[in-house]
């Protein structure tokens, strides 16, 4: 069999016996080439069914599979042309973002005011400024109105600013397919809470009441709600709540109309984007503080730039970088991809952290890592696009360097999801003595899977399926399942 030309230490590396079994070792992948030829096809008679499936579900597809302990392609069908990756792009920012900033890595969100707290009383505004955490979420913010509450804050005589400078620009909405009203099309900013997201629970008046109830949390002072519900006669219109936008003022206005349930007393729940992340930071803050007993005297809750002379009197620090990119790749979050390709471009790079400037920092490190990715096109960091195009090759070597990799190998490894057990795998792949750890990928028209398989013999292979033009998702799916399933279960 030919061999993958790929980069790995010569010393044995063990996994952790909960992901793969104990003793399977790398070796040095000598300078052996993917076939270069129109197909690059090897598909051997163990896996000709499994191929014919992925034909029929999809109209393009690429796979490669490279057993790690030896360097041999186990097999192969157009590896080296790229295709849509769907959320698979997330491995590439997370692989860049563990190299390039470690794994212990932590984003701080500070609080700074130009002049300190005296006798409990900061005498001017605040301003709160972030670098990129993307789990920054309303338990944290009423813990960092505590800690400056138990540090002798009492009150705030000016507004709460919010600077979202970190980024450029300031905020932004990742859009798919010219849709920017999807739940899964994240709005990022540098100082961010709760995803950059609002719920807001309508509760309708009971039978006889005249008002209803509009509870969104630590964003009350965020969100403005105008009209009101209807009798909820037969044939009216369900209950609704749509944003109106931003006020300009860090606030949003929302419209409610529809019927109410006949019985009323009801809770409806409604979550949207956020269309001032600022505003809706420096709201939720001004409660946090108040519900700590920090008293705010300021009308003003929004965005504004920190003064030079602005000193730190509070802070807080994320979770380490290897926590974060475990919840964003298990459960492929598309807000936490973005954040982190921009935090990273900020952070090595300089600020302001860009798009662009991250899509650098992950090419810079494919290429420190012996990866070509000239004729692949990256322009996100978590699959939201059309234009990103990554060969099944790529992820490939990236799932290699990954593995041989001691630094990072741990935490990139259990970040992924498991197959019966967590994240967007825990209820697929389910068959006794198969392991997988790995990020699926999905769009309308998408399916893909990259990461790590095993079975009974021991064997643990780098697998990258990228399925394009998918005609059924579902089949695409059991397709690609079943594949999986060849990989673990012919090993030998």
């Amino acid at each position: 069999m030919r061999k993958l030309s790929l980069i790995c230490c010569m010393s044995v590396l063990l996994m952790h016996t909960a992901v793969f079994p104990a003793g399977s070792q790398i070796q040095t992948f000598s300078q052996i080439q993917v076939p270069a030829g129109a197909s690059g096809d090897q598909v051997p008679a163990a896996f000709q069914q499994a191929m014919e499936r992925i034909g029929k579900a999809a109209g393009t597809a690429g796979v490669l599979v490279v057993s790690l302990s030896s360097g041999d392609v186990v097999c192969q069908s157009r590896p080296k042309d790229t295709f849509v990756p769907a959320s698979l792009m997330k491995l590439l920012t997370s692989y860049a973002a563990l190299k390039k900033l470690g794994p212990s890595f932590r984003f701080t969100t500070k609080v700074l005011a130009v002049e300190a707290p005296v006798e409990g009383v900061i005498s001017g505004d605040i301003w709160i400024k972030g670098s990129g955490d993307s789990f920054f979420v309303s338990e944290k913010a009423l813990l960092l109105a505590q800690e400056m509450r138990e540090s002798g804050i009492r009150q705030i005589r000016g507004n709460i600013f919010v600077d979202n400078s970190f980024f450029d620009p300031p905020s932004e909405r990742i859009c798919l397919d010219s849709d920017c009203a999807g739940a899964y099309n994240p709005v990022v900013s540098a100082t961010a809470i709760d995803y950059n997201t609002l719920t807001v629970k309508i509760t309708t008046p009971a039978k006889g009441g005249k008002a209803f109830s509009a509870d969104p949390g630590l964003a009350a002072g965020y969100v403005l709600v105008n009209g009101e519900p209807g009798s909820g006669k037969k044939g009216a219109p369900p209950l609704r709540l749509r944003s109106l936008g931003a006020s300009g003022k860090g606030q949003e206005h929302f419209q409610l109309s529809g019927g109410a349930s006949g019985r009323g007393g009801r809770v409806r729940e409604f979550r949207f984007n956020a269309a001032d992340p600022a505003g809706l930071f420096a709201n939720a803050m001004r409660t946090a503080l108040e519900r700590s007993g920090v008293k705010v005297l300021g009308t003003e809750a929004r965005e504004g730039t920190a003064p030079p002379d602005a000193k730190v009197i509070a802070y807080h620090d994320s979770p380490q970088l290897v926590e974060l990119i475990s919840g964003m790749n298990r459960y492929s979050n598309n807000f936490m991809a973005e954040m982190l390709l921009r935090s990273l471009g900020g952070h090595v790079a300089g600020a302001p952290g860009t798009s662009e400037r991250g899509i650098a920092i992950v090419r810079t490190s494919l290429r420190e890592a012996g990866i070509p990715a000239e004729t692949e096109s990256l322009d996100c960091g978590s699959g939201l696009s059309r234009f990103c195009r990554i060969s099944p090759e790529t992820f490939c070597r990236m799932l290699c360097a990954a593995w041989s990799d001691s630094g990072i190998r741990e935490g990139f490894i259990s970040s992924l999801a498991v197959n019966g057990e967590k994240g967007t795998l825990r209820r697929r792949m389910c068959k006794p003595g198969l392991t997988v750890r790995g990020k699926t990928g999905t769009l309308n028209d998408v399916i893909g899977f990259a990461g790590y398989v095993s079975g009974p013999s021991g064997r643990v292979c780098a697998v990258a399926v990228i399925l394009n033009e998918v005609r059924d998702r579902a089949k695409a799916r059991q397709a690609l399942d079943f594949l999986i399933e060849k990989v673990a279960f012919s090993g030998s």
